[in-house]
C-alpha cells in the first residue's frame, strides 16, 4: 500500500489531492430499523477486511510521517448499506468475501458469521412490520491529502 501511495505521491500534480474513504477496522452492526426503533440484528466482523484496513491506516500514516503528504481534513462518518431482504444481505456479503478474500480459511470463517447474521436477521424480519429497513452501517475514514 506505501507503495501504491509513493506512485500517486509521483503522478499528481502540485495542487492535486488524494482522498482516502476506507471502512474503519472495527465489528458493523446490522440493524432493523422500524417505527422509530433500532433492533441490533449482530455484527459483522470479517477479519482479514479488519487487517486490510488497519494496513491502510498504517500506510496512511507512514507516508505523512514521511512528508509525503499533509492531512487536510479527515472525518469519520457512517456508511450505510440498505438491504430489502435478509436474502439479498445474505447474497451480497457472501459476494463480498468471494471477491476479496486472500485465504480460504478466513473466507470459510466469514462465510459462516454472515450466514448466521443472515439467518438471525431473517427470522426478525418475519417479525417485523410492514417498511422495517435492514442495514449494514460501516464506520468509514475519510481524509484529504496534498502532496507535500
Amino acid at each position: 500500500m506505501v507503495h501504491a501511495l509513493e506512485e500517486i505521491h509521483r503522478l499528481l500534480k502540485p495542487t492535486g489531492a488524494l482522498i482516502d474513504i476506507h471502512p474503519v477496522s472495527e465489528s458493523s452492526p446490522i440493524e432493523i430499523h422500524q417505527s422509530g426503533k433500532i433492533d441490533r440484528v449482530g455484527e459483522l466482523s470479517v477479519r482479514q477486511w479488519c487487517t486490510d484496513f488497519r494496513q491502510a491506516d498504517n500506510a496512511l500514516s507512514e507516508v505523512v510521517e514521511r512528508g509525503l503528504f499533509a492531512v487536510e481534513h479527515e472525518s469519520i462518518f457512517d456508511s450505510l448499506t440498505y438491504y430489502t431482504s435478509a436474502a439479498e444481505m445474505r447474497t451480497s456479503l457472501k459476494e463480498s468475501i468471494d471477491k476479496f478474500a486472500r485465504d480460504a480459511q478466513l473466507a470459510d470463517e466469514a462465510v459462516l458469521h454472515a450466514e448466521a447474521l443472515a439467518a438471525r436477521a431473517e427470522a426478525r424480519m418475519r417479525t417485523a412490520f410492514s417498511g422495517a429497513e435492514l442495514i449494514l452501517r460501516e464506520r468509514t475514514h475519510i481524509s484529504r491529502l496534498k502532496p507535500t
